[in-house]
Formats: C-alpha cells, sequence, structure tokens
C-alpha cells in the first residue's frame, strides 16, 4: 500500500485502473443519454427507443468493469461492526477466510456466466434486439478480474504474517 491506501499500481493494478476507467467513460456516456433522453421525451414527445435496456445493460458493463479496481484499491464500502471481536488471536484469520471464500463465489460467477454466454448466444433483448451474451461476458470476465484480485490479495495477506488482507 501507498501513503495515498491504495494499491501500488504496477502492470497488473494499471490495467485493472484501465478497466475502471472504461466503467467510468461508460458512466457518462449514460449520463449524456439519460439527459438526452428526457428532453426528448419532455420536450418533443419523442423518447430514445429501448432506453431501459440500454441502462441496464450499461450498468451490468459498469459494475464488472469497476469492480476489480475497486476490490484492489480498497474502495469498497466497509462495515466494522465485526473489528472489534475479529482482533481476537482465535479469529484474526476469519479475514482472510472469507477473502477465499469470496474469491472461489466470484470464480463460480464467471464460470456460470462464461456458460449462460455459450449456451445463449442467440438470446435477444425485447426491444433493441441487442444479444445477451457480450454483457454476460463482461460479467464473467469482471467476476474472474475480481476473484484474481481477492486470490492475491489473501496471498499477500499469508505472506506478511497479516491475515486481513489489504
Amino acid at each position: 500500500m501507498n501513503e495515498g491506501g491504495q494499491e501500488s499500481e504496477g502492470p497488473f493494478g494499471r490495467i485493472l485502473r484501465g478497466l475502471a476507467l472504461a466503467a467510468g467513460a461508460l458512466i457518462l456516456l449514460l449520463t449524456l443519454y439519460t439527459v438526452a433522453d428526457v428532453v426528448l421525451r419532455y420536450v418533443f414527445n419523442a423518447p430514445f427507443r429501448g432506453s431501459l435496456e440500454v441502462t441496464q445493460f450499461s450498468m451490468a458493463a459498469i459494475v464488472f468493469l469497476g469492480l476489480a479496481y475497486c476490490g484492489w484499491t480498497g474502495g469498497h464500502v466497509a462495515v466494522d461492526i465485526l473489528q472489534r471481536p475479529l482482533e481476537s488471536p482465535a479469529l484474526r484469520w476469519v479475514p482472510l477466510f472469507l477473502s477465499l471464500v469470496s474469491a472461489v463465489l466470484f470464480a463460480a460467477i464467471a464460470w456460470f456466466s462464461f456458460n449462460e454466454a455459450m449456451a445463449t448466444t442467440s438470446r435477444v433483448s425485447n426491444m433493441l434486439r441487442w444479444p445477451h451474451y457480450p454483457f454476460l461476458l463482461l460479467t464473467a470476465f469482471g467476476s474472474a478480474v475480481y476473484a484474481v484480485v481477492l486470490v492475491i490479495q489473501a496471498v499477500r495477506g499469508l505472506r506478511s504474517g497479516s491475515p486481513t488482507p489489504e
């Protein structure tokens, strides 16, 4: 960790940052799209067709592109209700265990999303007829990368002797 509290960049960190920047660019585009849709809807009574689908697919891409960087830098919301009880020597390995369980969970999400994408390549959305599989592949990719982040953090925690992954 550097003095700013963020994980040092390195090549992997830069890749994750690039994915997060892509998610940020999608948020900006989605915001502009939504503003244009609202203006068209209420001023000209001519909204974009399928705007709900655009929003839903965009949100899936935004979440799964930014997930790994958020975990890498510790940018997620943390509730420390159990922080004091976990300081007990008997329970100090629980956070490390939970990181590994989370890595398995996100690897499973990646696996099932990938299989669903390959099995349903012909499924399309109702209004815009957009195929679902690219967004399922993005879900699989983002979940797999986050699983790798969780494993790296767990290994670092084991090596440093601090069971709590940073």
